[in-house]
């Protein structure tokens, strides 16, 4: 080899040894769920042509049941001294279309960037969830195996992450001898009014084998606009762009305030586990008229007790009950009875067949509007299906979820 030849061989020896060392300090992964199923719901309501109501049952394909259906890129770089930079891109899409659940939005679960140090924990900047729903969400059956249907009213609470937070800067904690906590702060970024759309979470978690407890508070300015995407953006249980929302603009409130605590104990197979919200909106403009244009204060107190049971290493069983109510002004008050019943079997690490039973009784004042006499009825609402035309409401939705 002559010697021109031996200096090309070395230094492409030389690039790839630093590919390789890059490639070792460095990672990016793509990674996603995809999740379809069939619903059955019944007392669905719907208008006939001559302009009544009635109701009926209903059968629908439906996607992102048990997990939301998603694709995204995370990745950490290593920067020397127990210190990572890290990203991640996420967004979710409908199984049945392909297409985006929030339009316009690229990466409308998450989207930012931090730096993580294994003794002082991780500091992040960008669109993502807050630090409440974090801590408190693991322990309700929705984020387990009950789907979205089987969240709280409306996922007021945001338990089900109904939402995320934009412009936010967010630290979390490494664990301190089972203890972690956290902390949300999002930017409204409205000049003249630094209260505006601004919004924040705090939150922290004790965990010893088999017990562990949890604590948040959130706060939330404007969240129609701040966090739902606004009147055209939101897409949830209470959008107005929704055909089938009974509640309209009952998120369109000055202020969402939320505390809660949850708490879990595992015995052998299985693990039991309670949680408590109370949220707060304030002057909500559901309740607006001529009258009162700046709409009333509605409160939500709710509690979930649910057992999970992992009958076989494969097979896992749930059973949650669930008691919502609502007081308007501290008067008049509704409440929402909810029962999940689920099996979810695992065909191997990445795929399982899950199958969900959903029922649900209001009673109470109502805070359903009769849309032919204005009146207020007890109509059921199975979270994130359309309204029931009567007091109550039962689901069915069988399906298969893929990671990878």
């Amino acid at each position: 080899m002559n010697r021109k030849r031996l200096k090309r061989s070395l230094a492409a020896t030389g690039v790839l040894a630093m590919c390789a060392g890059a490639h070792a300090q460095s990672m990016v992964t793509l990674y996603g769920t995809v999740d379809a199923g069939i619903t059955y719901t019944s007392n669905q309501q719907f208008t006939r042509t001559d302009g009544t109501v009635g109701s009926g049952h209903g059968w629908a394909m439906t996607g992102g049941n048990l997990v939301p259906s998603r694709f995204g890129l995370t990745g950490t770089e290593d920067l020397g001294g127990g210190m990572q930079a890290k990203f991640m891109l996420e967004n979710s899409f409908y199984t049945g279309s392909g297409a985006f659940v929030q339009s316009g939005a690229q990466f409308n679960r998450q989207a930012w960037v931090g730096v993580a140090h294994e003794h002082f924990g991780t500091l992040s900047f960008g669109r993502q969830y807050d630090s409440y729903s974090d801590f408190l969400g693991p322990y309700v059956s929705s984020n387990s195996w009950a789907t979205l249907y089987g969240s709280h009213f409306g996922d007021v609470d945001n338990l089900n992450e109904a939402f995320n937070f934009n412009n936010a800067i967010k630290y979390t904690s490494p664990d301190w001898n089972g203890l972690s906590f956290g902390g949300t702060y999002s930017l409204g970024g409205v000049a003249g009014d630094f209260a505006q759309r601004r919004g924040y979470a705090l939150a922290a978690t004790y965990a010893r084998a088999p017990f562990s407890i949890s604590a948040g508070y959130l706060n939330l300015r404007n969240p129609l606009d701040a966090a739902l995407g606004g009147e055209n953006g939101y897409f949830g249980d209470f959008a107005c762009s929704n055909a089938s929302a009974l509640y309209c603009q009952l998120q369109n409130a000055q202020t969402l305030k939320a505390y809660g605590a949850s708490a879990s104990y595992a015995i052998g197979p299985a693990t039991v586990a309670l949680t408590y919200t109370h949220t707060r909106l304030e002057r909500s403009q559901y309740f607006a008229n001529a009258t009162n244009p700046r709409g009333r204060n509605v409160a939500f107190d709710i509690g979930e007790a649910n057992l999970t049971y992992a009958a076989t290493p494969f097979l896992q069983l749930g059973i949650a009950y669930i008691y919502n109510i609502a007081r308007v002004d501290g008067e008049s008050s509704s409440r929402f009875h909810q029962m999940n019943l689920g099996a979810n079997y695992a065909l191997s690490k990445r795929t399982a067949l899950y199958g969900v039973a959903i029922l649900q009784k209001a009673a109470g004042a109502g805070l359903g509007v009769d849309p032919a006499t204005g009146a207020p009825v007890n109509y059921a609402q199975i979270p994130n299906l359309p309204n029931s035309g009567s007091d109550r409401q039962l689901s069915v939705t069988l399906g298969i979820r893929h990671n990878f």
